[in-house]
């Protein structure tokens, strides 16, 4: 059984248990997003009290400043407290602020500020859970190791969304409600939490006496140093520009979805299924494609060909935009749609190639910066400085 599995998962025996405990985390942890991120953005988008005018880029900015602050908060605590504590604790604020969306209905006054909240956590509840899952990672396994077996975790996640966003539908045409959605969510993060145990338990300290990470080593760079470095600082930029860049997407995205589909009960369906789309997108490029496009072009081409696209779909909706409407209040949602269509394909194929591409591309520029500041400028990088791109798109 053991060699069976091995086998399938492409490691070395001595590297089955961790990567099987981690490709359970990515399962549950894309469990736990999806669920999560679809119900908060349906009882937000659906409500009539929230304007998606003046309410969803106020969202965007109170949810990138949650996002600032909650990354800001783990990249200072850590080294300071063992990773384990550290990722426990922040893990069990997760767990007990999804507890507070499901149940806290009688804890508020307006019903809609509990719905705002939730949308607004979306983006702290993504960061966190990834530095956690990918802070465990770099923990476990040497850059070696690393690029062997990095398919092979990061898969339970594809799997997880993809089950999650195709059976959403099928359990709302069974009478689930949406607020129903943050109990699996939350069912999810606990076996999160629990499997996260199991592994930090079992497997830091052997990877910590084989000298794969020492947490001493990790040093600590101030704001100051951080910028002072020109590379990490053209790294952080480019986050910056690309993903406000996608912000605007997401704006125009959820400005749109709730001008075409009027019916709030016909919301969550759309949404689920959309996302399922991206997801299964980015697993099939990033399975057929993405290594040949990095093999023949390399990492400069692999990483500027989102951007690219982003131009050419943009191009295009400004086009469609001016043409045909954009203000379904003014042109009518038949001629909106034309534009709805475009916007919704740029989210796609953008999106997709985010997941499969840009991602993991990306993460390979951090191997020039010196090893003892490398994971602490990644941290900064996926975490604060990506906070602060949705608070600039939001402003």
């Amino acid at each position: 059984m053991i060699e069976r599995l091995t086998k399938f998962l492409g490691v070395e025996p001595e590297e089955t248990g961790p990567v099987s405990l981690l490709l359970a985390i990515s399962f549950f942890m894309g469990l736990f997003l999806a669920t999560v991120a679809v119900a908060a953005q349906t009882l937000f988008l659906s409500d009539t009290s929230i304007s998606e005018l003046t309410d969803l880029p106020k969202a965007l900015v109170i949810g990138g400043g949650f996002g600032f602050i909650a990354t800001g908060l783990f990249n200072i605590l850590v080294g300071r407290i063992p990773f384990r504590i550290l990722a426990i604790f922040f893990l069990l604020l997760i767990i007990g602020a999804t507890a507070f969306l499901e149940f806290g209905k009688d804890m508020v006054q307006d019903i809609s500020q509990l719905y705002y909240l939730g949308f607004t956590l979306v983006l702290p509840f993504t960061f966190i859970s990834q530095l956690v899952f990918w802070g465990s990672f770099s923990r476990l396994f040497n850059l070696r190791q690393q690029k062997r077996v990095i398919g092979s975790v990061d898969v339970g996640m594809d799997i997880a969304q993809i089950l999650a966003f195709f059976t959403i539908p099928i359990m709302l045409n069974f009478g689930v409600k949406v607020e129903s959605l943050f109990t699996i969510g939350l069912v999810s993060l606990v076996i999160f939490l629990l499997l996260f145990i199991i592994l930090s338990t079992t497997y830091f300290t052997k990877a910590s006496a084989a000298g794969v990470f020492v947490e001493k080593d990790n040093k600590k760079l101030s704001i100051f140093r951080f910028f002072s470095f020109k590379y990490i600082f053209l790294l952080s930029a480019f986050v910056v520009i690309s993903f406000s860049a996608l912000r605007f997407i997401d704006y125009s995205f959820y400005n749109l979805t709730t001008s075409i589909f009027t019916d709030a009960a016909t919301l969550p369906y759309f949404l689920s299924l959309f996302e399922a789309t991206v997801v299964i997108v980015g697993f099939v490029f990033g399975t057929f494609v993405s290594d040949k496009i990095q093999e023949n072009y390399g990492l400069r081409i692999s990483l500027i060909l989102n951007p690219l696209l982003l131009i050419i779909f943009t191009t295009c909706a400004l086009g469609l935009g001016f043409f045909f409407g954009s203000d379904a209040s003014k042109d009518g949602v038949e001629a909106v749609t034309f534009f709805f269509i475009m916007v919704a394909l740029s989210k796609l194929v953008i999106n997709s190639l985010r997941d499969a591409l840009d991602a993991p591309v990306f993460k390979f520029y951090y191997v020039p910066i010196d090893k003892s500041i490398k994971l602490d400028a990644q941290t900064k990088i996926e975490g604060i400085v990506t906070a602060l791109a949705t608070i600039i798109a939001g402003g």
